[in-house]
């Protein structure tokens, strides 16, 4: 069908985090983002064999040591109508959420690994192309577990329309949930496309968990 290929460009301008869709072998994605909690850069690349790779860097308020991510995924399943599902792993330095419970470890590192899957499918509207999402990622700490909390679990499931040629709407709902301490955050998007270059207007509000309100603004870039 002529209209997944669109949809799938589409997506990848607007995903600013590991998603079902692969990058194309040698492009590039990079996003800057600014909010009240972190400011944060984001880049991908697409290589051969559907496989791509990327870094996450973010310095969150408050915090000592900025979190560094890096990552990969790659389908693993095509269906009928474009639906897809990736799977991929992560890695990630930062300083130790214990700290906030015990700030004597402040400025000390903790390393994470992850492991996902990544579902999306691509569909038409009365008011234009879309897609929907579904992320499901578990996190383990590598290093000392100061608050013996386990695992992580973290899933966020997104839906967007593209009504004009340049104007993006997304809504998005992330769920989190580490031993007896959960959150859920709602986020929308307005993404503006200029070409290669897309500015981009994220509202969110807490639901459980920390209810602050944010408005992220960010520049997204392909090439």
């Amino acid at each position: 069908m002529r209209w997944i290929l669109p949809i799938i460009c589409w997506f990848w301008a607007v995903s600013a985090q590991a998603g079902a869709w692969p990058r194309e072998a040698g492009s590039f994605f990079v996003s800057l983002s600014v909010d009240q909690a972190r400011a944060q850069l984001y880049a991908e690349y697409g290589m051969k064999g559907d496989w791509t790779m990327g870094v996450e860097v973010s310095m969150p308020k408050g915090r000592r040591l900025p979190d560094v991510t890096g990552f990969m995924y790659r389908p693993i399943w095509r269906g009928a109508g474009g639906a897809i599902l990736s799977f991929g792993l992560a890695m990630e330095q930062r300083e130790t959420h214990a700290a906030a419970v015990w700030p004597i470890l402040k400025g000390e590192a903790e390393i994470a690994t992850r492991a996902g899957l990544f579902w999306g499918k691509g569909f038409q509207t009365g008011w234009g192309d879309g897609w929907a999402a579904v992320d499901a990622q578990v996190e383990r700490l590598v290093t000392t577990d100061w608050l013996n909390e386990g695992l992580t679990y973290k899933l966020d499931a997104s839906i967007g329309l593209k009504p004009t040629k340049r104007l993006m709407l997304i809504a998005q709902a992330q769920a989190w949930r580490r031993a007896d301490t959960q959150m859920l955050r709602l986020e929308t998007t307005a993404g503006w496309s200029m070409g290669k270059a897309t500015l981009v207007l994220q509202p969110s509000v807490g639901v459980i968990g920390p209810k602050d309100p944010r408005v992220k603004l960010g520049l997204w870039v392909e090439f």
